[in-house]
């Protein structure tokens, strides 16, 4: 119940991120749902279609995986800028498989950290951490594995809020998100 909760605070706050159009290389259709399950692809009623991965899977929308290989917490790192109520920060070492005909890049916006209330953070731009995700190019039908750095307030749970390539540049018009569980 508490994991249908946390869903559905998540989802909520998913709401204000926008909806609309969006590119997709083919419609997705999935049962209207008021809620979010733990598992598997609904259409919220937002309008959009959330494809929800549990702790330990692999996440797969159209054109990308995503799978959490690990997150580890540190009170110190080397960024770019640290955003103010920053105390810990959130290593996710990921899998990330392209689906495309075309090399792609994990861009800032397309992979969210949100606690279980929520709450939105960004990945750290410029994270001095081996193989930093966000500067790797992932070869069509290739896999790579990086690391993101999340600057938090605390030590949390959740979900990674993650957008196709194809929405990368216009998450606020994307039809089809991803939400995959971490620890």
């Amino acid at each position: 119940m508490r994991r249908l909760l946390v869903l559905a605070g998540i989802s909520l706050c998913l709401a204000g991120c926008g909806g609309g159009g969006g590119t997709s290389s083919a419609p997705v259709t999935a049962p209207p749902a008021s809620t979010l399950p733990t598992s598997g692809t609904v259409t919220y009623t937002d309008g959009r279609v959330y494809t929800v991965a549990p702790l330990h899977s692999a996440l797969r929308l159209d054109d990308i995986t995503v799978r959490v290989r690990s997150v580890t917490w540190q009170r110190s790192a080397k960024v770019g800028f640290r955003p103010p109520g920053t105390r810990m920060y959130a290593f996710v070492r990921l899998t990330v498989t392209n689906h495309t005909h075309s090399t792609q890049r994990v861009v800032l916006t397309q992979i969210w950290l949100r606690n279980a209330a929520g709450a939105p953070y960004l990945a750290a731009a410029r994270a001095s951490v081996p193989r930093n995700l966000l500067t790797l190019p992932i070869a069509p039908g290739k896999s790579v594995t990086g690391t993101l750095v999340y600057p938090v307030p605390q030590r949390e749970t959740g979900y990674l809020l993650v957008y196709r390539f194809g929405d990368a540049d216009a998450i606020a018009k994307a039809k089809h998100v991803g939400l995959l569980a971490y620890s």
